[in-house]
């Protein structure tokens, strides 16, 4: 029996079976979880396969973040897949090419926006879509950027994975507000190097 026997949980960013949120997912069908996995536009086909390469199947529901009716008809979507969730994987970033490679100082405001809006407040508006159907006790982790220190090329990036940390900071201060109908909720943020493995979808 593994560690995760008879939890539901719903993984976010798994794009191609080298992603960072693919593993977890996988991991976590071996500890013994039921997973349900997002995907949107063109990445909703290759979630699709790639979910095929998992230990077991799963279902894959569309979900853009930045869509207030996908995210309106998620915990409907969950419901009815799986009931409830016990934890939800937070691995969706995108920037703006212009929000890259050193273009810092000339970077518009649509595209820092893009990148904070689907790097950081998608975090908030997962989880609040997701609150209806949570269980008793439920985790919800992101994946992070330690970003203490400036790097050129991720520019607005890292801006925008600095602003991820502190809406998880925020949102476990409201959390203890919802906790008023006995359900325990967990945030936790994962500091995560550089790398060249996709985490989002």
């Amino acid at each position: 029996m593994g560690i995760l026997e008879g939890k539901k949980i719903l993984v976010t960013g798994v794009l191609t079976d080298a992603s960072i949120a693919f593993h977890i997912a996988r991991l976590a069908q071996e500890q013994g979880a039921e997973v349900i996995l997002t995907g949107f536009g063109r990445g909703l086909s290759l979630t699709t396969r790639i979910a095929a390469r998992l230990p077991h199947p799963c279902p894959v529901i569309e979900l853009d973040v930045t869509n207030e009716e996908h995210l309106q008809k998620l915990a409907p979507q969950i419901k009815e897949h799986l009931g409830q969730i016990d934890g939800i994987v937070h691995a969706i970033a995108f920037a703006p090419e212009t929000a890259l490679g050193g273009n810092f100082l000339n970077t518009e405001w649509q595209d820092v926006a893009t990148a904070v809006q689907v790097s950081a407040f998608s975090l908030k508006s997962l989880t609040v879509a997701c609150k209806s159907v949570f269980g008793p006790s439920v985790s919800v982790v992101g994946l992070d950027f330690d970003g203490q220190q400036a790097f050129p090329i991720y520019d607005w990036m890292g801006v925008a994975k600095a602003a991820l940390e502190a809406t998880m900071r925020y949102l476990a201060e409201k959390y203890r507000d919802w906790e008023t109908d006995r359900k325990s909720t967990r945030l936790n943020s994962s500091h995560l190097k550089l790398s060249r493995m996709p985490s989002s979808a």
